[in-house]
């Protein structure tokens, strides 16, 4: 029993050291991409990538771009439903956080700054700032920059409509996301650079639902 463990675990390894290859690849490939981070970051964003879709592609049969389609579709149906009868603030992400926070801990430490920090916000009872223990996408990091450039290098207006909206508000607002994700077709998943958008982005929001509490009325 202890050998056939062993055996699945070395199997286990093996396929997900290959996934996290593949997307390193496609990374590789990507101009864009290979041109703004170098071989280490983009191992570190292969990471993110695979571990959202490891958490969001569980048919094998489908493809990974109806995977990212339906996962979309199906969550932003959630919201609106959600908002209609103001059930819930948060759109509902079906991801393991404890195994998002394990996944934090195999990015390298001064890149993961590049990609999330712990917001500084006004206390409201003090008025002084203090830092907060949910992770938000860093304004002035390197993925940010990154979003900008591809909409203005690319004109891709995907990422030119959703960096403008988060350089003014300092958040990837989900209604904007809604937005703009249905003005894309399925066969846009394929650029890698949307999938590690919506996967950082989904990231985000399920950090907000296990942490972020709304100050009390």
């Amino acid at each position: 029993m202890q050998k056939l463990i062993y055996f699945l675990s070395i199997l286990l390894f093996i396929n997900c050291d290959k996934e996290e290859k593949l997307t390193y690849n496609e990374m590789k490939e990507d101009k864009l991409l290979s041109e703004s981070f170098n071989d280490n970051e983009l191992q570190n964003l292969a990471r993110i990538v695979d571990f959202f879709e490891s958490q969001i592609c569980l048919d094998k049969n489908v493809s990974k771009e109806e995977c990212y389609f339906n996962f979309n579709q199906d969550r932003f149906s959630i919201a609106f439903k959600d908002y209609e009868t103001k059930k819930n603030e948060f759109i509902t992400i079906p991801i393991n956080y404890k195994l998002q926070t394990k996944l934090y801990k195999k990015i390298d430490s001064t890149f993961f700054k590049e990609i999330w920090i712990n917001p500084v916000i006004l206390n409201n009872i003090t008025g002084k700032p203090e830092k907060r223990d949910w992770y938000v996408l860093n304004l002035f990091g390197e993925y940010s920059k990154f979003m900008k450039k591809t909409g203005e290098v690319t004109n891709d207006k995907f990422f030119k409509n959703i960096y403008e909206n988060f350089n003014l508000s300092n958040h990837l607002s989900p209604a904007i996301t809604i937005i703009e994700s249905h003005k894309i077709s399925i066969n846009d998943y394929k650029d890698i650079k949307k999938k590690l958008y919506f996967s950082i982005y989904f990231l985000n929001l399920k950090e907000q639902e296990v942490k972020y509490k709304y100050p009390k009325k």
